[in-house]
């Protein structure tokens, strides 16, 4: 039995209790909604969440609680993570995968530099000031 330090308040939980929460976690991994973070957690989830104490699998509930497109691009390194997520250890053996699996299997020409974003997105295209890319203003 591990003892909780989240919102269980020190509380006791079983290890048929962790099971039970490591698989939900395993559920919220895979299936996103978002194909490139299915895959990119998803694989990272099934060796390592397994294997997770109750403290880490609350660090790894709160990197599912954030949004999808910023979540994205903070594992791939478009952007800057919160620091929330620099002090979380889950987070940071997470983004080290991602980095690594970047690494070997994207050819260097095809990547853009570190903290540039790849291609524009559903709502950030007109955000970076590029008047063409904003959206239009219907007359």
């Amino acid at each position: 039995m591990e003892r909780a330090s989240g919102a269980q308040g020190g509380a006791v939980v079983s290890e048929e209790q962790r099971r039970g929460i490591a698989n939900k976690l395993m559920y919220r991994s895979k299936q996103r909604g978002f194909l490139e973070l299915d895959l990119l957690m998803g694989l990272w989830a099934e060796t390592h969440i397994p294997k997770m104490s109750v403290p880490e699998l609350e660090q790894m509930a709160r990197v599912l609680d954030e949004e999808n497109p910023d979540l994205f691009k903070w594992l791939t390194g478009q952007l800057q993570p919160p620091e929330r997520l620099m002090v979380n250890p889950v987070f940071e053996a997470l983004r080290q995968h991602v980095a690594q699996q970047l690494e070997d299997s994207a050819p260097l020409k095809a990547r853009a530099a570190a903290g540039k974003t790849w291609v524009r997105g559903w709502d950030d295209g007109w955000r970076g000031g590029n008047a063409a890319a904003k959206p239009q203003e219907q007359q």
